[in-house]
Parts: structure tokens; C-alpha cells; sequence
């Protein structure tokens, strides 16, 4: 992964090269039976209908699949033969430290987005009680209340 640039866009950026070496890392015949079922989960997880933030929600949906791909990854790489694991990572140009940076940037990203979301549920909030108090006090100007 050398000098790249680090954005989450970097990230998606290398989605396909991910993909590949989990596919890679499924068929192979060096990878444990335990970990292929993690490599299993990570796959259902990406594809199920339930999870922790619904694909519906634009961005941070798609990111936490990512996130548990890279997660899934780091941890059958991390489980292997150091030789084993560092020939899968050459294959598709990556190395650990690599996958670590991107699944750091990852996580960063979704707090991100999870503090301006709640900050904008917060401004919502704020601004319709705004506005309730002040239908009130004309309410009560007209005694109609």
C-alpha cells in the first residue's frame, strides 16, 4: 500500500483487491477450517438484511460491511503461517499495517458521521421545541389555550 493517499475514498478505492483476498484466502487449502468460517460470517454478515447499521442508511451502511470485511481479513491473516499469510498480502500489493491504516480510517469515518448525525438529530430537535414553545405562547396570547 507504499504512499497512497489516506481518505476513506482510498479505501473503497481498494474494495475490489479486498475482495479478491478473501475469495483467495477462501479456496485456499492453507487457510483453516475455523477461518474460513469467520471469512463465512464477514460474507453473511456483508449480505444479511440485519446488521448493526442498515445498508439502507447511505455511506455508514455500506462502510460497517467494509469495516467487518477488513476486521475478518486482519484477523485470518493475523491467525496464519507469517510466510503464508505475507504471500496472500504480496499477491494483491497489500501488507498488514496496511489493512490496520484502513480499518482505523474506516472506524473514523463512521464516528464521523455518527457525531454529525447526531448532531443534526440534536438541531432538529432543538429547533421543533423552539418552534412548540413559541406556537404555545401564541396560543396563549390569543386564549385560545
Amino acid at each position: 500500500m507504499g504512499n497512497e493517499e489516506k481518505d476513506i475514498f482510498s479505501v473503497i478505492g481498494r474494495l475490489p483487491a479486498y475482495s479478491k483476498l478473501l475469495v483467495k484466502l477462501y479456496r485456499s487449502s492453507e487457510v483453516r477450517k475455523r477461518y474460513k468460517i469467520l471469512l463465512s460470517m464477514g460474507i453473511a454478515y456483508s449480505l444479511s438484511p440485519i446488521e448493526l447499521i442498515p445498508g439502507i442508511i447511505p455511506v455508514a451502511g455500506q462502510l460497517d460491511n467494509l469495516l467487518i470485511m477488513l476486521r475478518c481479513l486482519q484477523r485470518v491473516l493475523g491467525g496464519m503461517e507469517p510466510a503464508a499469510a505475507q504471500k496472500f498480502l504480496e499477491a494483491e500489493g497489500m501488507t498488514l499495517e496496511g489493512i490496520q491504516e484502513d480499518i482505523t480510517l474506516t472506524g473514523d469515518t463512521l464516528k464521523a458521521i455518527g457525531r454529525g448525525t447526531v448532531k443534526v438529530a440534536a438541531n432538529t430537535a432543538k429547533a421543533a421545541g423552539y418552534l412548540a414553545l413559541h406556537g404555545l405562547r401564541i396560543l396563549r396570547r390569543k386564549k385560545t389555550f
